[in-house]
């Protein structure tokens, strides 16, 4: 029997109409000849989600969830929240703690985005709901408190993802006489790809945040 090689691969695509360049970027994923028919194949575990191709459009394909929010409020006595202005960030209590939309829906291989706006931690949770989860995350196991920030919810049975500790994101701005300061980074996006089926919890890490109850849910379509 022939030797099986690359040459004799490439020699069988061209008989069979598939071109050297699309045999060769399978070859190229490492993962021999048991490879060649994966395009046909529906991606299984492990490495292969990173490089799902399926393609995904419509609505359902890509949702924005925001993660807290800055408050706009004509009626509070302490004006409005001006974050242009040098110092501290504002005041933790001029934050809304909101998953919004409360519920989201996503097409099973798509993303959903979460906009970050405030000291908060995304935790996900498959097919649990807020009240056992916070029956069983139990204090004694959190992240302990970092001063002046309090400490981070590590409860980790049934999560499926865990964002960043945000007490350690920082980032450097011009002082006086062209020294740097630290400031915390209170603002940024965390996209995440769902690729099975089924409703996932969404709540804050941030021990006080997690306690009140900040939370929502993805629901992801087959």
């Amino acid at each position: 029997m022939e030797k099986t090689t690359r040459r004799n691969l490439l020699r069988a695509a061209a008989v069979g109409g598939v071109t050297a360049t699309g045999l060769g970027s399978v070859l190229g994923a490492g993962r021999g000849v048991a490879a060649l028919g994966a395009a046909e194949q529906k991606p299984g575990k492990g490495d292969e989600h990173a490089h799902d191709n399926r393609l995904n459009s419509g609505k359902r394909a890509h949702v924005v969830v925001s993660f807290g929010q800055w408050e706009v409020d004509l009626n509070d006595s302490r004006g409005p929240v001006d974050r242009g202005l040098p110092g501290p960030p504002p005041a933790p209590n001029r934050n809304v703690h909101k998953h919004l939309p409360f519920e989201a829906e996503v097409d099973a291989g798509g993303a959903v985005s979460f906009m970050i706006s405030g000291l908060h931690q995304v935790l996900i949770y498959a097919n649990r709901d807020l009240d056992d989860v916070q029956l069983a995350a139990v204090p004694a196991t959190d992240l302990p408190p970092v001063a002046p920030f309090p400490g981070l919810v590590s409860y980790a049975t049934d999560r499926v993802y865990r964002g960043p500790d945000p007490r350690t994101l920082f980032y450097m701005t011009p002082g006086p006489g062209g020294t740097l300061s630290p400031n915390l980074v209170l603002d940024r996006i965390e996209s995440v790809n769902f690729f099975e089926p089924g409703r996932y919890l969404v709540v804050c890490g941030v021990r006080p945040h997690f306690d009140e109850g900040m939370h929502g849910y993805v629901n992801v379509k087959a």
